[in-house]
């Protein structure tokens, strides 16, 4: 069995047509509906006295006009609750003679079904999130590559400047004394022994010269 659910608005707001005033003469009706929002699923209530008054339901010609022959519907109970079931203008006359050029009209602009309550203002919109994106801090094993760490030579890499070991090197030349006499000559070296010869061999000249 199929069901069919039509939409009802839970926030329906009944409206007595004139306030306290209700539905008669004397009233201005093209400002009571000032500052009011009007939805589908709203009702008005027009409250008058029966047979002094009724409420027409008309088009836009026969409310300009005043025109109470063929209305769209006719209500005359004196508690008249009608039903805004759909949008748009909506227009309504007391079809007594006179009354509706005497200012017996009423006016109203019906919108969308609300599922807010009705304040006289549009709902607002329910503020979106933000959606800030996170920046996560790098990790020391992400930034980058390391900088070398400086730091002072360890002891070994230094070389070490010291006397070379009697074995690593070579051994100076030793320098000899010469002996005190080699089978009785003399000690002296032998440039002094040919300066010797020389003086001598002079010494003979100067002797055979003498003579």
């Amino acid at each position: 069995m199929a069901i069919m659910v039509l939409p009802f608005n839970c926030l329906a707001t009944d409206y007595t047509v004139g306030d306290s005033a209700q539905w008669n003469l004397g009233v201005n009706y093209n400002t009571w509906d000032s500052g009011k929002t009007f939805v589908v699923g709203d009702k008005l209530v027009f409250k008058y006295t029966p047979g002094t008054h009724n409420a027409l339901v008309v088009n836009k010609a026969a409310y300009d006009s005043c025109l109470t022959t063929n209305p769209l519907a006719t209500h005359t109970s004196g508690n008249d609750s009608i039903t805004l079931d759909s949008r748009g203008a909506k227009y309504y006359i007391c079809g007594i003679t006179g009354h509706c050029s005497a200012g017996m009209k009423l006016t109203i602009t019906v919108g969308a079904a609300s599922t807010s309550k009705k304040n006289g203002t549009a709902p607002s919109p329910s503020p979106a999130r933000s959606r800030t994106p996170t920046v996560k801090s790098p990790s020391p094993s992400s930034a980058g590559p390391t900088a070398p760490t400086v730091g002072s030579p360890s002891p070994s890499s230094t070389p070490t400047v010291g006397a070379p070991s009697p074995s690593s090197g070579a051994t100076p030349p030793s320098v000899q004394t010469p002996s005190s006499s080699t089978n009785g000559a003399s000690t002296a070296s032998p440039s002094y022994r040919m300066g010797g010869v020389l003086l001598l061999g002079g010494s003979l000249l100067l002797a055979l010269g003498s003579i």
